[in-house]
This record gives C-alpha cells, sequence and structure tokens, in this order.
C-alpha cells in the first residue's frame, strides 16, 4: 500500500478514551492509518518498554504495545486524535514501570498529553525523548498550626517508599507534576495525596499541609463475666447513615480487650464492632448502653482533629444465626445469587457485611449480636430491598436474633420498577460505566449496576423521587455526573419512579472530570 507520510505536530488539548470492539467476520475492513514512533533515551540511545495508544475522545485504545531493539514501533490505527503513553522497561522481574510513564511530548498526565492525528491511508511519524527523572523534596505542616511535622513519608508505588524527619527527598520521578501520597511515621496524621512539581534540575520542592487525625481508644469485654475479649475490630460509619465503607481504619481489640483506633477524619461516627470468624460474640454497633443491630440506636461519637476520644467500655453479646431461603414474589422460585448483607455495598464482588445466596437461595448468617438487624437483600433480577420488602433502612422491619438460636427469615423478594435505558459518551457511543440511583430526599442507595454494553437495566422499588448518578473510567481518566448533564448533585434532575411497572431512563455522560 502506498501511503504519504506526514510530520506529526502536537495540539495540547486534553479529552478520553474506551475499547473499540473488532469488526464482525466478513465485514468490511474500516479505513486505518499507521502511526510510526521512535523512542529514544535521555542518552538518545534506543529505548526499550511498552506504549500505550488511547483514542483522544475515548473511542479506542491499543495498550502495551512494546517498542523494538530499535525504541521503535509502527502499528495500524482507526484514523482519529491519539494520546501517546510510553511506559519504560525496568528490569527482567519488572517488565514496564508504569510510575515512570510519559506522554508525548514529554508530559506527565493524560491532561496535559498532546493530541496525534493519525489519517486514514497515511503514515504519522513521531519521535520522542524520554525525560530523566529527577528527584524532589518535600516537607509537611500540621494544617491547622502551621507547625513543621517530623517523621514523614511519601508513598509514589511499592519500590518508592520513603520516610525521613521533617523533609523527605521524592524518589526520582519524570519531570512535571506527580502525585504522591504523603503520610506519617506514626499515623499522627491522615493521609493524603499530594501534587509535586518535579523539575528536571532536582530542585523541586512542595510543602503538604497534613490534617491531624483524630483517635478512639476503648476496652472489649465479654458482657456477661468482664473478661477481656481479643480479636475484636472496631470500625467506623458516618453518624445516622448505616454506612460500612468497605475500605476504612480499622483496629482490633489485642488479649488485654484494648484497642485503639486512628487515621480517624474529625466528624460525628458511629462505631461498630465485629468479633474475630469462629468466635462466640457477636457483632454489634455501639449503642449508649449496650449493643444494637440498629444504626440509627447507635452512640454517636463526636471526634476533633488530633484528639483521643475515650469510648466506655464494650461489652460483647453471644452471637444467633439468621438463616433462610429467598425466593421471588413473581416466580415463587428460589433466587440463586445475590447477597444478604447488613450494610450497602455497591460494586462489591465478595460481600464484607453480609454473606453470598447459595445455588438454591439459601443464606446463613452466624456472627450478629443478640439484637434486631434490618437485612438487605441485593440480588440481580429483583429490587434491592431491605427486609420488609422496602427501599429505605429506616423502613425496614428488624429480624431479632437470639443468643444461640437459629432464627429463620425467608422473605419473598419484590421484582420492583423495571429501569432501561442507552448509556453512551457525548458523541452517542456505548461506554462502560456504573450506575447508582439514590432516593433524592434522603440520599440513601437503593440501587446500582455496571453496564458494559451501552443498554443498561436494573430493578428498584418506587413509587418514590430519585437521582441517577454515573461514574464512566475510561483508561487514564475518570468522570462523574448526575442525570441530566449535571456536574453536581446540587443539579441532579430528580426522576419519579412509579410504583409498579417500567421507566426508559437514556443517559448521556459527559466529560466532568474527577480525582
Amino acid at each position: 500500500m502506498s501511503v504519504a507520510r506526514r510530520v506529526f505536530a502536537v495540539v495540547a488539548v486534553a479529552t478520553l478514551a474506551v475499547t473499540a470492539s473488532p469488526p464482525a467476520a466478513g465485514a468490511a475492513e474500516e479505513p486505518v492509518g499507521v502511526l510510526h514512533l521512535t523512542v529514544t533515551r535521555p542518552d538518545g540511545t534506543p529505548a526499550q518498554g511498552t506504549v500505550d495508544l488511547v483514542a483522544a475522545d475515548s473511542s479506542y485504545e491499543k495498550a502495551s504495545q512494546a517498542l523494538d531493539d530499535s525504541g521503535q514501533l509502527s502499528v495500524q490505527l482507526p484514523p482519529t486524535d491519539y494520546k501517546i503513553a510510553i511506559i519504560p522497561a525496568a528490569g527482567a522481574d519488572v517488565p514496564s514501570d508504569q510510575t515512570l510513564r510519559q506522554w508525548v511530548p514529554g508530559r506527565t498526565n493524560w491532561a496535559q498529553a498532546g493530541r496525534v492525528r493519525v489519517s486514514a491511508g497515511d503514515t504519522t511519524e513521531v519521535s520522542e525523548r524520554q525525560l530523566a527523572p529527577s528527584p524532589a523534596t518535600l516537607r509537611a505542616r500540621d494544617a491547622l498550626t502551621g507547625a513543621p511535622i517530623d517523621g514523614i513519608c511519601v508513598f509514589v508505588d511499592a519500590r518508592r517508599n520513603v520516610c525521613g524527619d521533617t523533609q523527605v527527598t521524592v524518589p526520582p520521578l519524570v519531570p512535571g507534576p506527580q502525585k504522591v501520597r504523603v503520610y506519617t511515621q506514626d499515623d499522627s496524621y491522615l493521609p493524603r495525596d499530594a501534587t509535586v512539581t518535579v523539575l528536571a534540575d532536582g530542585s523541586g520542592t512542595a510543602v503538604v499541609d497534613l490534617t491531624p487525625a483524630a483517635h478512639l481508644v476503648s476496652r472489649v469485654v465479654d458482657a456477661a463475666t468482664g473478661a477481656p475479649v481479643a480479636g475484636v475490630c472496631l470500625t467506623v460509619a458516618p453518624a445516622g447513615t448505616g454506612n460500612l465503607p468497605r475500605v476504612h481504619p480499622r483496629a482490633c481489640s489485642d488479649q488485654s480487650g484494648d484497642v485503639r483506633l486512628g487515621q480517624v477524619e474529625a466528624g460525628s461516627w458511629n462505631l461498630f464492632a465485629r468479633p474475630a470468624t469462629g468466635s462466640p460474640y457477636g457483632a454489634q454497633w455501639i449503642g449508649a448502653t449496650g449493643g444494637t443491630g440498629e444504626a440509627k440506636q447507635a452512640r454517636v461519637i463526636s471526634l476533633g482533629a488530633g484528639r483521643t476520644a475515650t469510648v466506655p467500655t464494650i461489652r460483647l453479646d453471644r452471637a444467633g444465626v439468621i438463616t433462610g431461603t429467598v425466593t421471588s414474589a413473581a416466580t415463587g422460585g428460589s433466587v440463586t445469587s445475590g447477597t444478604v448483607s447488613i450494610a450497602h455495598e455497591p460494586g462489591g464482588v465478595y460481600p464484607e457485611w453480609g454473606v453470598e445466596l447459595d445455588a438454591q437461595g439459601h443464606y446463613r448468617i452466624d456472627w450478629l449480636g443478640p439484637y434486631q438487624w434490618p437485612l438487605l437483600f441485593t440480588t440481580a433480577d429483583n429490587a434491592t430491598q431491605w427486609s420488609g420488602g422496602v427501599a429505605l433502612r429506616g423502613k425496614a422491619t428488624p429480624v431479632t436474633v437470639r443468643a444461640g438460636v437459629t432464627t429463620t427469615y425467608s422473605p419473598a423478594l419484590r421484582r420492583g420498577v423495571l429501569v432501561t435505558g442507552r448509556l453512551v459518551d457525548p458523541e452517542g457511543r456505548a461506554i462502560v460505566a456504573e450506575l447508582t440511583v439514590s432516593n433524592a430526599r434522603t440520599r440513601e442507595v437503593i440501587g446500582w449496576t455496571l453496564d458494559r454494553d451501552g443498554e443498561y437495566a436494573l430493578r428498584v422499588l418506587g413509587p418514590q423521587p430519585v437521582t441517577v448518578a454515573w461514574h464512566w473510567t475510561p483508561p487514564y481518566v475518570r468522570y462523574a455526573g448526575w442525570y441530566d448533564g449535571a456536574a453536581r448533585l446540587a443539579d441532579a434532575t430528580e426522576v419519579t419512579l412509579p410504583g409498579t411497572g417500567s421507566l426508559r431512563l437514556d443517559i448521556r455522560a459527559s466529560r466532568f472530570p474527577i480525582g
């Protein structure tokens, strides 16, 4: 094939990426262009490593393309504008070093990367010289007092994690803005992600403000005997929500029953205690006078930045068991996949706060204390719902657990309203994205789905007013917003779910960057 050759010119604009599907067998070939890339090391010798080629509009990606021994790559691509990431080789054990990724031309991130146009029938020539990594100096200060902080650390990746006193040298990185995580050796401050500007001559400096962490201390004992209980892990949830996070600070009691939970943000919290697997004791929300299964009855703990709060002794009761078989109210058949939990876990593959249904729809939870517990049922073919067949935790019918006794609870789940629609990018192309449906008044999550083909479907309980959030994560960039075209929750369009039937809601994602 005879092709013309063009010289690359950088146009510094930012946009995004999604992977296009291959053409069906027998389909007409799509037009292509050729990108010819030559990469050299800082000393001018041929570079080794891999290359990611991502369409600037997120419509196509070709990843992990290896440079040859001469530091070159020639690849056919659909005609469009691309952003090019070069990932240098790191050695025999680590074939590529993502931390030293460099975007053409000489940039450190997606937003600053230039656009390279590939045209049908043409060859676009691109030459790039890798920048020599350089160190930077970082200091931290107390966000409240401005005082310098001793014992600071910088985490870049598993091989670049360094600590110092009041000053630390950031390991050599590609010159330009670089994101690092700053924390302290004694966990007395909340860790923070910060941007450090690395200069080519190594003279770059940064001062990062860290907020003092709050801490709480307590002791865990047997409610009947007063004996200390080891291995009981504490975590916090925002007061009154019952929202137990999947990633969260936690600490477990020692042999004396003593526990200290650190690195908590200042604010109002509820405290949740969960004994070790196999323990005879049951989990509990820490209440005003003892354990409870209702988050709304939990003790509110107010924590101030840099302060340590003492929580009265936590007294554990013996566990009981909840078991049952989950069925569909519409069909009468068993629901053969899903989870039963005490908190929302959108996107969780393995439930942190519950159990999975087996192939016959059975479940068994054996680690809850003897209290009344709202249970959340999340399945693919029925609406997410709390015990009692309701959408909101506050309206749930709790299930009573008794110490040493097995309680049977076998709900017939309501199907709910079927919400369907297209989920596309600004140009109308299908995207892979998450959708979260929340009650417009309480902000409580009532439904979640991950769409992979541009046509989503999920079931939720109505009638109620809701907002719909989307989260789109093409390669190297993240976007989030709300229906219909809103970048902020305050501007989201409120949707009224009917009580029965179905609702069509087409969603067009926008390029609202986050993070």
